[in-house]
């Protein structure tokens, strides 16, 4: 595993998907920051202003601070999206001098003012005077003719419910997918959909913590036991070939910025002057594109926010959706890896699958003895308890589960 990486990358020569694409609707194209200019903003719904009218709001108390208690897994960047605010307005409220200095069990100020719905809901329900009923009278009325009673009817059999959390974390927390990150989803399928993408593939863009045989590939193979997840089977068939694939663009050792240098593609397979990433979007001509890298990356923050910003960028381009994946070891010496993957994901608006939150759920955060790569779970049996308590086994079902969110709420929602 190479431990050093340049600061400065050739970026990838593609034409703009504007001029390649001038037939489609320009409301298809909701474009995100690159790596220079200032990001686009996603495109609003102009309504009519409301009249306000006079409501005694200005009598009511004043709201009391709003407190968050730390919570197992909680860091200041998934308080924030909690309560709608930023980082630093948190930061300042404390008077915290570093985001990572939190605890579990601390009490934390939200300036913010959702105290306020307590209070006017109990002030306007208090107003509230319901109407006096007035008095029926009450008349016999004669019992109609005895029917001749009908057989009963089958009780039809309630399906299982759906099981969406995993280690006590939920799916919303598993992939961060808030309503605009669907919207500049579809509109990127749709892109991708015009250029002839497979709405039933998706590719993987990564290092050794997703190679074969341990990341998904038992799901094209067999066998495995769902368990409880039965309903990622959908899924698994919906995109069968593409779990076991591992691609042009995986590869062990591999850096954020090799992904995109075309010295490291196959030149069997690849373009003169293809890079591994345009290469594999060509030949497997994939809808979704997994990218979990930064566990090689160390020592330059800055190049490999660049590097990703590129990544996410080649696959916006080419209307494939960008997943973000954080990671759960600390190879970089501190979390700063996983702080730029997130910051990247809410810049562009693309799904986050936040693996590194799940990682702490697990013994040693699911590390093998070397702290980068994971813990195996061979059996791929969800009934059992291990499979929870092991790195692959948590990564694998979540993967599943970003996979089937991603194809039932925007492949599927798309029309396809």
């Amino acid at each position: 595993m190479s431990k050093e990486e340049p600061t400065v990358v050739a970026e990838a020569s593609s034409p703009s998907l504007a001029n390649r694409l001038a037939t489609i609707d320009p409301t298809f194209l909701i474009w995100p920051p690159t790596v220079g200019p200032s990001p686009t903003t996603l495109p609003t719904i102009n309504q009519a202003p409301v009249e306000s009218t006079p409501s005694g709001l200005d009598q009511l108390p004043q709201p009391e601070p709003v407190t968050h208690i730390v919570r197992p897994g909680d860091n200041l960047f998934r308080i924030s999206l909690a309560y709608g605010i930023t980082v630093e307005a948190i930061m300042q409220a404390n008077r915290l001098a570093d985001e990572g200095l939190i605890y579990t069990g601390q009490a934390l100020l939200i300036p913010t003012d959702t105290a306020v719905s307590s209070v006017i809901n109990q002030n306007l329900g208090a107003e509230i005077t319901p109407p006096t009923a007035t008095p029926i009278p009450i008349t016999e009325t004669p019992a109609p003719p005895t029917e001749t009673p009908l057989p009963p009817t089958e009780t039809p059999t309630p399906a299982p419910p759906v099981l969406t959390t995993v280690n006590g974390i939920p799916m919303e927390s598993i992939l961060l997918m808030p309503t605009n990150v669907q919207e500049n989803a579809r509109a990127i399928f749709t892109v991708g959909q015009a250029l002839g993408r497979n709405p039933r593939a998706f590719s993987k863009v990564g290092d050794s913590t997703i190679e074969n045989p341990h990341f998904l590939a038992r799901f094209d193979e067999g066998p495995y036991n769902l368990g409880e997840y039965a309903y990622l089977q959908g899924a698994i068939d919906h995109f069968a070939g593409s779990h076991s694939r591992q691609g042009l663009a995986v590869r062990r050792g591999n850096h954020s910025w090799t992904v995109t240098d075309p010295m490291w593609a196959d030149k069997s397979i690849c373009q003169p002057n293809e890079t591994p990433i345009a290469c594999e979007i060509r030949v497997h001509n994939p809808s979704i594109l997994i990218i979990r890298l930064g566990s090689n990356d160390r020592g330059v923050p800055s190049g490999f926010e660049h590097n990703l910003r590129q990544v996410v960028q080649v696959a916006i381009d080419s209307g494939v959706i960008p997943v973000l994946g954080t990671k759960p070891d600390r190879f970089e010496g501190s979390n700063i890896n996983n702080d730029i993957i997130r910051q990247v994901a809410i810049d562009f608006q693309v799904p986050l699958w936040d693996y590194d939150l799940l990682a702490g759920t697990i013994p040693g955060r699911g590390l093998d003895v070397d702290a980068v790569h994971l813990t195996t779970f061979y059996a791929h049996d969800y009934t059992s308890p291990t499979a929870y308590q092991r790195g692959h086994g948590v990564h694998n079902l979540t993967a599943l589960m970003v996979l089937d969110t991603i194809w039932k709420e925007i492949i599927q929602g798309s029309g396809e």
